[in-house]
């Protein structure tokens, strides 16, 4: 019989992949338990995989706190002898999910996140092709060390530059300028390019867990911002704000961003751009140079999304000040 040694972990953590078309409620809702999943593997490969039925949960339905308990459970597994790790999640929060895990995954043992565009049983779902695909990558040793990556459709994406660009093809992920790290082509894995992964924090501790994203648009009033700034602070963790183009926000912003700031609670600032830098260049009000002057951190070519993740973790470690700046500027 195989030893752990000799199986890797598979990790329902919900997802497209387990749900099926529920009559009553007209559409689809989680059902499969991990052993139904695992008929959508070959017969030869079952009795290399150990099936942790976690959680049958939609992702939208995740949360920081919730995504790191799963991690506690990706390190118990390494720990316990499993050579590599494939999670079965939703597509909706799949990258930030995923780049969680590698901001805090320090073992060469890989881990593969996959799911589903189309459930199980609507015609043509990728649900089939894309778990069979991250073990086959899972069992190859061309992963060793690469850290926490995506695998959709015949590709390998790497956890730090996925991005969905789509909601209603099975080719919905892409990594902008970079492209797949890997592919995988019949039961075959060939890694194209070493990517820098994002530094990882380790320790015993978690991410703060109430760390808030605003997006700037157009003529956008300071509400939101303002009530934050009011906010009691045990309540509040950290602001993530995605500005225009370089990272510059509406002026009537300001006031409330630098009445956050003198509660010693971290503001981060981003552009909403999808491969986007922040940049000093202008003067104004409401400018990335000032905001930058006024003690909010810069958040470079980080993405919102990820400046969040990043900024909760490197807050959750304890770091402050140029420590939390130099994280989160780190590659």
């Amino acid at each position: 019989m195989p030893t752990k040694r000799d199986k890797i972990a598979l990790v329902i953590a919900g997802g497209q992949i387990g749900m099926e078309f529920n009559d009553k409620q007209e559409g689809h809702s989680p059902v499969s338990k991990g052993d139904q999943i695992m008929k959508y593997l070959p017969e030869d490969l079952r009795d290399h995989i150990e099936v942790i039925d976690w959680s049958r949960q939609p992702s939208s339905h995740y949360s920081i706190r919730m995504t790191t308990d799963m991690i506690h459970i990706l390190h118990n597994l390494v720990i316990e002898g499993y050579p590599g790790i494939v999670v079965v999640s939703g597509t909706d929060s799949i990258e930030e999910m995923s780049y969680l895990t590698d901001l805090l995954w320090a073992y060469p043992q890989p881990v593969i996140f996959t799911g589903a565009i189309l459930p199980p049983d609507i015609a043509g779902s990728d649900a089939f092709l894309n778990i069979r695909q991250a073990v086959y990558a899972i069992r190859s040793q061309a992963c060793w060390g690469l850290g926490v990556m995506v695998c959709f459709q015949d590709q390998l994406f790497a956890a730090s530059e996925i991005t969905q660009i789509a909601n209603h093809r099975r080719a919905a992920f892409v990594a902008p300028d970079r492209g797949p790290v890997g592919e995988i082509i019949d039961d075959r894995v060939e890694i194209m390019r070493i990517y820098k992964r994002p530094k990882v924090l380790e320790g015993s501790f978690s991410p703060a867990k109430d760390v808030e994203l605003l997006w700037v648009c157009l003529g956008a009033a300071p509400r939101v911002i303002k009530d934050l700034a009011e906010t009691e602070d045990k309540a509040l963790d950290g602001i993530v704000i995605a500005g225009f183009g370089n990272g510059n926000i509406p002026p009537s912003w300001t006031p409330h961003v630098k009445a956050v700031l003198k509660k010693s609670i971290p503001v981060l600032l981003t552009s909403r751009c999808m491969t986007g830098h922040v940049r000093k260049m202008f003067a104004y009000e409401g400018s990335v140079n000032r905001l930058l002057e006024s003690g909010v951190l810069d958040g470079g070519n980080l993405s919102p999304t990820h400046a969040r993740l990043k900024l909760a973790v490197g807050i959750g470690a304890g770091l402050k000040g140029q420590a939390l700046q130099d994280y989160i500027l780190s590659k």
